[in-house]
């Protein structure tokens, strides 16, 4: 079994220290997100996915050129505005890659696509519903069942900051309503992040060892968008390793 991770940079999914276009094993270095898909997929599967050299990641850049290079017919055109169509685009593409190299090497995949909500107060909760359906149409339009959205509500800050925050774990819905995901607000997620570290003499080139270690425990983390990206990972990984050996 592999994951197949993409997202937007090194603080999130994580980054390639290979100089390419992809990487995996220790040419991959995690982000904090990579590393809780990781120790939710460990808790799954009774093993570390990132130990075991089984998490491949695709930087943004390359998934957008891969997005570009799928013929125009897989645009849905007109109806679909540029938000949705870019999702699910780039979904789509990232589905055909797991499936083709699936069936090359009979070894299952699954693909875990991470992207903020981002936006203002008052379109985040419009921005975080169509980045979701949009990957979900994606992955759909493929036919391909082992898709995992990954979009933290407003951003991942807020998912960390529900752990290093003075009263960890309590109350972390409220999270989703009070930070901006605009880095220009008052306030922002980012500098609360950066705040919370400080004073742990942390930064955030830390966080990733931080839930590696468990001093950010993924498993104490709950918020709604949160608790759907965790419940639909775990789908994903109970129906990958129900599969048999050989794809079909």
């Amino acid at each position: 079994m592999i994951l197949i991770l993409s997202g937007e940079g090194p603080s999130d999914i994580g980054s390639c220290n290979n100089g390419q276009g992809r990487c995996s094993g220790p040419d991959f270095r995690a982000g904090p997100m990579a590393m809780i898909v990781d120790k939710i997929a460990e808790d799954k599967l009774g093993y570390s996915l990132a130990d075991a050299g089984a998490l491949d990641h695709i930087p943004e850049s390359s998934r957008a050129r891969m997005a570009k290079q799928l013929p125009r017919t897989f645009v849905t055109g007109k109806r679909r505005g540029f938000e949705t169509a870019h999702f699910f685009k780039e979904v789509r593409a990232l589905a055909r890659l797991a499936m083709t190299e699936s069936e090359a090497d009979e070894t299952l995949r699954g693909v875990v696509l991470f992207h903020d909500s981002d936006g203002t107060r008052s379109t985040e909760r419009g921005l975080y519903e169509t980045r979701i359906r949009s990957m979900e149409d994606g992955f759909k339009a493929e036919g391909f069942e082992f898709g995992v959205p990954m979009v933290p509500r407003p951003k991942s800050e807020a998912w960390l900051i529900c752990a290093l925050k003075l009263d960890a774990y309590q109350y972390c819905e409220a999270l989703e309503d009070s930070l901006s995901g605009n880095d220009n607000a008052s306030e922002p997620a980012k500098e609360q992040l950066h705040a919370l570290l400080s004073n742990t003499g942390k930064t955030v080139t830390d966080l990733a060892d931080l839930v590696h270690e468990g001093i950010i425990d993924h498993g104490r983390i709950s918020m709604p968008s949160y608790d759907a990206f965790k419940s639909r990972l775990q789908e994903v990984l109970a129906s990958l390793q129900r599969q048999p050996a050989t794809p079909c």
